[in-house]
């Protein structure tokens, strides 16, 4: 009996001197370890613990942050590391050297250390939760040694990175890709949403089957993860891919419009079209665009685009009631050769690249065109805009790739889905397109 407990003793004393900050001794003239102390679960999930790595932040909530997310972790089954954060904040080659102090400790605890007498560490399954200040950081984890990494959490995270002696938007590589991300931004308008945009334009390349979750925090203040998190997490911790998380932005606004959809639908079957307005011809590019306006419209030219072969391939004409109208349509001739569908399918994609939050509500076939109705949010001058869009498409062949497609959208309150619809009747049917060719580079 004396002896199960003098062993016993010893046990929680080797647990306690990890889990208080059993890291690597700093020497005179050696750079301070960002490594930090280290928390074992209650309860074991395997021969080996999986890892969690904690980015500690700068300021004065880190304490706070770390305290939350270490208990957390701990409950879920990680192994917690805890980590010290540089004076002069993280940067992407701190992760790779974190990293490495990460191997030589838990390489040496597997095979002896302090703590191989309680438990093992897996070297190999680690979660990675980053603050917004170490960013950076994480990020060079992911795409240096993406197999090791088995997620990462990201709280308000800008996703720049430098290349050479720029900055860019981080775009993941296809191994960086395989590790599920997480990342909540608080939707603050003036600080929150060019972050959110950032992560939706990176959100619009990912692959099929990447678990990729952004998750938007829509009171104001709230940084906390959406509450999904806490199955995603034990996901990770059991060494399965977790399920993409709910992108609470996304399910408000198909709620704010599924009536106003159910009822545009409608419209679009009983309508009678728009009585016929002035017509309008443009040429620019490859293509001759001709298109009738509803009765009582009028061609406002400062709303078009100009055509480019790269980044907006269609020629368009933008038409309203009036200049400055809630109510608008834009009739496009896109260069496009195959089925309507794909069209709309680029033109969401195409949305999605820039940021905007395109939320499908309803496509429909009728008479040879595509139909789909969708909400659009995009946020700008200080706060956010909300349109509801209804979008017409044709085909296109691959001898003369063009096709026909217009949008008409509502940004008003409470959309007039009888003007949309009257107007997508006038307009679609009406348009004309020629293709020219484009010139010999």
């Amino acid at each position: 009996m004396r002896q199960t407990t003098i062993l016993l003793l010893t046990i929680m004393i080797l647990t306690v001197g990890a889990a208080l900050g059993a890291a690597p001794a700093t020497k005179p003239g050696v750079t301070t370890p960002l490594l930090g102390g280290v928390m074992f679960p209650k309860i074991a999930m395997d021969k080996q613990d999986p890892a969690a790595i904690i980015l500690e932040p700068a300021g004065s909530n880190a304490e706070k942050f770390v305290m939350k997310w270490r208990a957390d972790l701990n409950d879920a089954g990680f192994c917690v590391f805890m980590t010290h954060a540089p004076r002069d904040g993280w940067k992407a080659e701190d992760g790779i050297r974190l990293l490495r102090e990460f191997d030589a400790y838990v390489t040496k605890g597997n095979a002896g250390g302090a703590w191989a007498i309680v438990r093992k560490v897996n070297l190999n399954r680690i979660l990675i939760v980053s603050p917004q200040s170490g960013g950076a950081a994480a990020i060079s984890m992911i795409e240096k040694h993406p197999k090791r990494i088995a997620g990462a959490v990201m709280i308000s995270v800008s996703p720049w990175v430098r290349r050479s002696e720029s900055i860019k938007l981080w775009r993941p590589s296809k191994a960086a890709w395989s590790v599920p991300i997480w990342t909540t931004i608080p939707v603050n308008i003036k600080a929150g949403a060019p972050m959110l945009l950032l992560w939706r334009q990176i959100s619009a390349s990912r692959p099929e089957g990447a678990s990729f979750t952004v998750d938007p925090r829509l009171q104001h203040g709230d940084k906390e993860p959406d509450a999904g998190i806490t199955k995603w997490i034990s996901a990770v911790a059991g060494g399965k891919k977790p399920s993409v998380g709910p992108d609470r932005q996304a399910l408000a606004e198909a709620s704010r419009y599924k009536d106003a959809a159910k009822q545009l639908q409608t419209a679009m079957q009983v309508a009678s079209p728009a009585d016929v307005g002035p017509g309008f011809t443009k040429t620019e590019g490859p293509m001759v665009l001709r298109a009738t306006a509803p009765d009582k419209w009028r061609r406002v030219e400062r709303g078009e685009r100009k055509y480019d072969s790269e980044e907006r391939p269609f020629v368009q004409i933008y038409m309203s009631p009036k200049p400055g109208s809630m109510l608008f349509a834009r009739a496009n001739a896109a260069k496009w050769g195959r089925d309507s569908t794909g069209l709309l399918d680029q033109y969401e994609r195409r949305l999605a690249e820039g940021g905007f939050l395109a939320v499908r509500l309803a496509r429909w076939q009728a008479k040879g065109y595509s139909l789909q109705i969708s909400s659009v949010l995009w946020p700008t001058r200080g706060k956010w805009h909300r349109w509801l869009v209804l979008t017409g498409a044709g085909a296109g062949n691959k001898k003369a790739p063009a096709a026909p497609m217009v949008v008409v959208m509502d940004a008003s309150d409470t959309p007039d889905v009888n003007s949309m619809a009257a107007a997508m009747k006038r307009i679609l049917p009406s348009i004309s397109v020629v293709w020219k060719g484009e010139a010999k580079k």
